[in-house]
C-alpha cells in the first residue's frame, strides 16, 4: 500500500492512495464522526484513490480516522480468529 499526501493545510487534507479500500474506510469513520470527508477517483483511466477531509483541524481528524481504523481492524482480526478455530 502506497499513499502521498495531495495537500496539506490546517483546515483541509487530500491524500492519495493507490488502493481503494483504505479511504473508503476513513471517509465512513470520518463521516461517522461528524467530519465532512469524501473519497474520490480523479480520473477513471488512471490509478489512484483520494481522500479529501474539511475541518478545523484536519490532520488531527486524519490521524483518529486511521488509530480507529486499527481499532476496528483488530477487532475484526480477533473475530475471525475466533471463529475459524
Amino acid at each position: 500500500m502506497e499513499f502521498k499526501f495531495v495537500e496539506k493545510k490546517k483546515g483541509s487534507v487530500e491524500v492519495e492512495f493507490d488502493e481503494k479500500e483504505i479511504p473508503v474506510s476513513l471517509a465512513s469513520i470520518l463521516t461517522g464522526n461528524g467530519v465532512d470527508a469524501y473519497w474520490y477517483e480523479p480520473h477513471p483511466l488512471m490509478a489512484g484513490v483520494r481522500l479529501h477531509i474539511n475541518s478545523d483541524d484536519a490532520m488531527k481528524d486524519f490521524k483518529k480516522a486511521v488509530n480507529d481504523l486499527s481499532g476496528e481492524w483488530g477487532e475484526f482480526k480477533k473475530l475471525v480468529l475466533s471463529k475459524t478455530k
